[in-house]
């Protein structure tokens, strides 16, 4: 059976264009250079820096509360935080309240790694935002700030309701 080429529709989402991607693009670019980094000089994967980043800024974080904030799925967690106490950055020790829920801790030599790791990523910052004026840096993170928030209701109601509201008139 011969397959025929559809032409391009003018009302198509054009992947270039798209906010999404768009987004995704200037992460992932400025991404490879930092994981390079952290996995060339510490050993570290992509989850075992987001949780050192993570239990950087919030001691004693638990499992659970890892995974929110790195929207990492709990098997990549355990693997991460596995990753993190055999290189010496984190220790685990059981929950305060609950023995179940271990408590994460960096270790010294484990904020000397993300130290330097913050460095390289506040110098891609840096770079970054040397590019935007005053006002437009002032209105990028009041624009991102609003983005945040309506793509977690995005991924809150689900793809299903977003189809149904993309076909009410």
């Amino acid at each position: 059976m011969k397959q025929t080429l559809a032409p391009a529709s003018d009302d198509a989402l054009k992947l270039s264009a798209w906010l999404p991607y768009r987004l995704f693009l200037v992460a992932a670019q400025v991404a490879r250079p930092l994981e390079s980094f952290y996995s060339e000089t510490f050993g570290l994967s992509q989850a075992g820096w987001r949780i050192l980043a993570v239990i950087a800024e919030r001691d004693a974080a638990n499992a659970s509360e890892i995974g929110r904030a790195c929207a990492l799925d709990p098997f990549a967690v355990s693997r991460g935080i596995g990753q993190l106490v055999e290189l010496g950055f984190a220790v685990r020790r059981p929950g305060k309240t609950d023995r179940r829920f271990a408590a994460v801790s960096i270790t010294r030599s484990g904020r000397t790694a993300f130290n330097r790791i913050a460095a390289l990523g506040s110098a891609i910052e840096a770079r970054l935002l040397a590019r935007l004026s005053d006002s437009e840096r002032t209105t990028l993170d009041s624009a991102l700030t609003r983005l945040e928030g309506e793509s977690a209701r995005i991924d809150a109601v689900g793809w299903r309701a977003l189809l149904d509201d993309a076909a009410t008139p």
